[in-house]
């Protein structure tokens, strides 16, 4: 009897799972709806003002977890209704699935329970204070004094400062300029000082109303579901742009647009908003309902042959060479656009024959068959195209053109996608063919073909007329590589069947495309870009048969949730980027096939394992791999199975990363400790390796791998990111952005470690960025030897906390952290000061960043010893240190002591209550290049030692009237000044 009840007992839970299926259901479900509730409310707090304000880190993760889960939810309903199917075509039901079923069903309740929990603990603080970018810098060519082109803008920026004025119309052939002034205006420094945001849309000739609103949005930072209309849109886009003082810069425009429809109030006298636009045509002004309308006029001659011979150089006085020079400028017609290629294309050619032909061909009418368009532009403009030296050069140019217009180009996928199509010589190594993609784009950019991004060197973008002749040039028959080019145009059906065919170059990247063709027949297509269609969630069976030729495959961004058999007819593949694919479960056995596959990217994919038939890929130079740690994943999976790795002889980068998204670390951390020993010896047997991400589970790998790695001991890998010990959190989340990677190429991240290792040593002393998480024992950054981190620029420590100080600088005899210009130290519960002791010159030099969050017990930050190292930091954000009293020390400030931080930029305080002073002296500070203070829930901060002539760049001030109201002055004329730069919000953080 005993036994009976001891079995009852133990099948009791499982029987209950059983019979209480339908009403866990209806649980489950009444559960999502609240949990969606809060998401819905979550998100509409964040909307309210994305501009001024941004989501904090915790909720942006919670989110991603409510989404995480409403896929999960989605999953289930899906099999509950399978399920329900199966039962009405049985007499009996299936115990095992009803069982499996609904134990998935409570554990997804109880997960979803916990969300809708924690979402309490979030209610009136979603948002903090953002730093906000009034203007995004866009690329522009520099333009000396006393051209038409300033004598223009100076007449639009009049226009823009008139109060009757709200639209503005630029008009002007295409190649005269329009887009250039307005890239000068975009960027000038008193529209900052006039506007609250400055929005710029880039129309082009098929535009529609979905497209700008998508531009507005991204800039405003707001975020829309696909099935939101464009009415729900405009509503949106509506309340968040009529409580703002905005400048709306529409560039290209060919036809009229309604701005209503878009959700862009009229521009009116009350918040100051304006309206400026270019078009080629003056009727588009017109219609528009411009209140000035501004030509833009071609270059005088004097202003044209400036420009060019600015571009030439030194050899265009030549007295051979001046008289053809001079007729080159002529047969430019003063457009500017013109006059700059074709100057880059003859920059110091000294030979008199190549500057008569040049005569010649810009003279001549049969010089070009371009049609349709401004035929003078671009006869001129492809004489530079020609004059490009080489096919394969002009090919990687063309190139450019199947992104979308005025997209900014990342440089190194630019080049990734060259290098796998055959642009650059397949049998150059990795570093080498990337060393010669960046030799071929600088002669494009030289010519004037691209144009360098201000804001990044590790971006380009190509001029909306440079672009056109591009896919002018690639749309004809006879050019030898035609393209077909939809990218970024919103449209939701995929090319008829007849237009695949006799494409060489496809790209329909960053639109709502939902399904392709089943069998398009296009045997000479080389690349087909179609990331970022996010609805696209299907690839017909039969879609790559006829796709024999294909070399480049990007698929990145979209829902897809496997991969066709028939990609094993791609049998000349060399790139297949599959990143960001959040559906992708598996891939196929016939991956194996694709044995001319020199880079595979699949990170942040739903890939949990890889297939042995990977190990078949022997050309494979670059694999890129991340896989997520799911609770509902199957626990036997192999991750990559021993031997795959070490059989990709030909490997030169390997990454291979992990994500959680579970708190249960160890159960699914073991998981890939169970594999990473055997596939750290297949990495160490790799001969020919250069660039390394890996996470070693345990110290000892990391020390096998240091000593066994044949590229590691010769110097080989110039490029790492080693994650060593228990991290909780995803192993990306210390990646930056691509172009930020590029400098921040050698990462060591240790966790939990109790002491410090020769291993780590040895991999610190090559690192330039270095990340402490969790460390138990370290009393401070000095234990790892300042010698050891003289290369780094980048720290960040987290839950240490053990540590006091962060640096100590007592008896140092040499500079330290020379070269660090980013310190990030959080949640660091015993920490008392950022630096103490005494610190050799040459030391902190170059910080240009010091963020600290959640240091309870730190009471200052900068004593006078320190701040005066500090001459190049640019911006300091503190942010909950329940402790923190002072700034700037007060006992060490003497009166001397009165031009501090003259780099710094932006300086951010937040939920300080115990601050009660930056500078506790009465003296006013001098902050010569502070443009903006930004002061959160800090109410016993009493004085701000600053004024209008000790800031002279300061253009704002967020903080919260009830404090604003509140602070001392001195001289209650400085109030009055600078009132006129706050930002004033209630507590709920409204205006």
């Amino acid at each position: 009897m005993d036994l009976v009840g001891k079995a009852v007992d133990l099948c009791a839970p499982h029987i209950g799972y059983i019979k209480n299926l339908k009403r866990s259901f209806e649980q489950l479900n009444e559960e999502a709806a609240i949990l969606y509730s809060k998401k819905e409310d979550m998100e509409c707090e964040i909307n309210r003002d994305r501009i001024r304000k941004r989501p904090k880190s915790e909720c942006q993760d919670w989110l991603k977890r409510v989404d995480e889960v409403h896929n999960k939810v989605d999953a289930i309903k899906e099999e509950y209704s399978q399920e329900a199917e199966r039962c009405q075509t049985r007499w009996f039901p299936d115990i095992q699935s009803h069982w499996k079923l609904s134990q998935c069903i409570v554990e997804m309740t109880n997960q979803i329970s916990k969300l809708t929990e924690e979402y309490t603990k979030f209610e009136g603080v979603v948002v903090v204070d953002a730093l906000p970018h009034i203007v995004e810098a866009k690329p522009v060519l520099i333009i000396e004094e006393g051209t038409s082109t300033k004598r223009t803008l100076q007449k639009i920026l009049n226009n823009v400062g008139d109060p009757r004025k709200h639209k503005i119309g630029i008009w002007g052939m295409g190649g005269v300029g329009k887009t250039t002034v307005m890239r000068l205006l975009n960027n000038l420094e008193e529209i900052k000082q006039m506007f609250e945001i400055v929005i710029w849309v880039t129309v082009s000739k098929h535009c529609s109303i979905k497209m700008l609103q998508t531009e507005i949005a991204q800039r405003l930072s707001l975020k829309f579901s696909y099935n939101d209309s464009d009415e729900r849109v405009a509503s949106i886009l509506f309340q968040t742009l009529t409580n703002m003082k905005f400048l709306l810069l529409i560039d290209d425009l060919w036809a009229k647009v309604d701005l209503h429809d878009i959700g862009v109030p009229s521009p009116n006298q009350e918040k100051g908003s304006k309206v400026v636009l270019t078009t080629r045509y003056r009727d588009v002004c017109h219609k528009m309902g411009t209140d000035e309308e501004i030509r833009v006029e071609p270059f005088s001659e004097k202003e044209a042959w400036d420009l060019f011979r600015e571009k030439v150089g030194e050899v265009a006085d030549s007295p051979s060479i001046q008289p053809l020079a001079k007729r080159v400028v002529g047969e430019c017609g003063g457009l500017p656009l013109a006059i700059a290629v074709i100057g880059a294309s003859l920059r110091k050619e000294d030979n008199v024959h190549v500057w008569k032909n040049a005569v010649q061909e810009l003279s001549s009418p049969d010089t070009s068959d371009i049609y349709d368009m401004e035929e003078q532009v671009f006869r001129r403009l492809k004489f530079s195209f020609d004059r490009l030296e080489d096919d394969n050069v002009r090919n990687c140019f063309l190139y450019a053109a199947l992104y979308p217009e005025d997209h900014k180009i990342n440089i190194f996928e630019l080049i990734e996608y060259w290098r796998a199509e055959g642009l650059i010589n397949s049998g150059l190594t990795l570093e080498a063919a990337r060393n010669k993609g960046h030799a071929i784009l600088r002669r494009i950019v030289d010519s004037s073909l691209l144009l360098k991004n201000d804001e990044s060197i590790y971006e380009v973008s190509m001029h909306d007329v440079i672009r056109d002749l591009a896919l002018r040039i690639t749309s004809r028959k006879e050019s030898g590589c035609r393209f077909l080019v939809r990218a970024k145009k919103m449209i939701e059906e995929p090319p008829k069947n007849e237009e695949w065919e006799n494409v060489n170059r496809m790209s329909l990247m960053e639109n709502k495309i939902s399904s392709l063709p089943k069998r398009p027949n296009c045997p000479t297509l080389l690349t087909l870009l179609l990331q970022r269609n996010w609805r696209l969630k299907t690839i017909p069976e039969s879609f790559f048969d006829q796709m024999y030729a294909l070399k480049v495959l990007d698929l990145s961004l979209t829902r897809i949730e496997s991969l066709p058999h028939s990609i094993c007819h791609l049998v000349n593949l060399r790139g297949l980027f599959l990143r960001a694919c959040n559906y992708l479960r598996t891939l196929p056995p016939e991956i194996g096939v694709l044995t001319t596959i020199e880079v595979l990217d699949v990170q942040n994919t739903q890939i949990n394992s890889l297939p042995t038939e990977i190990g078949q890929l022997t050309c494979l130079k670059v694999l890129k791999v991340s896989f997520p740690m799911k609770r509902d994943e199957n626990k036997e999976d192999v991750m990559i199975s021993g031997g795959i790795i070490s059989w990709l002889s030909q490997l030169e980068q390997l990454s291979i990363v992990l994500g959680f998204d579970n708190p249960d670390f160890g159960q699914y951390g073991n998981k890939w400790g169970k594999c990473a020993k055997s596939v750290m010896n297949d990495v160490s047997c790799l001969t020919r390796l250069v660039s390394l991400e890996f996470w070693f589970p345990r110290m000892e790998y990391l020390k096998c791998f240091l000593q066994g790695s044949d590229p590691w001991k010769k110097g080989i890998i110039t490029s790492f990111n080693f994650i060593v010990g228990q991290h909780r959190g995803s192993t990306t989340e210390w990646f930056g952005c691509l172009q930020e990677r590029e400098r921040r190429n050698r990462m060591l991240t240790l966790c939990g470690y109790d002491s410090i290792t020769s291993a780590s040593i040895v991999v610190l002393s090559h690192a330039n960025t270095f990340t402490l998480f969790g460390q138990k024992s370290v009393h401070s950054l000095r234990e790892f030897g300042m010698q050891n981190m003289s290369g780094l620029i980048s720290c960040n420590i987290a839950g240490c906390n053990a540590m006091g100080v962060v640096m100590d600088g007592n008896q140092l005899t040499e500079a330290a952290l020379p070269n660090l210009e980013e310190l990030y130290v959080s949640y660091m519960l015993n920490l008392r000061s950022i630096w103490e002791g005494s610190f050799p010159p040459g030391s902190l030099n170059c910080l240009k960043t010091l963020e600290l969050l959640k240091c309870e017990k730190l009471k200052n930050i900068f004593s006078r010893e320190i701040i005066h190292r500090l001459s190049n930091l640019e911006k300091l954000r503190v942010e909950s240190c329940s402790e923190l009293e002072e700034v700037i020390s007060e006992e060490e400030i003497g009166v001397e002591f009165n031009c501090v931080l003259p780099k710094l930029r932006h300086l951010k305080l937040s939920q300080l209550p115990a601050l009660r002073s930056i500078f506790k002296g009465h003296q006013l500070l001098k902050w010569s290049s502070l443009e903006e203070i930004s002061v959160l829930s800090c109410h016993n901060l009493k004085r701000l030692p600053v004024s209008i002539s000790t800031a002279p760049k300061l253009r704002r001030i967020n903080c919260e009237r009830k404090w604003w109201n509140e602070l001392e002055w001195d001289d209650n004329g400085m109030k009055v000044q600078l009132q006129q730069l706050c930002r004033l919000k209630n507590k709920s953080g409204t205006l």
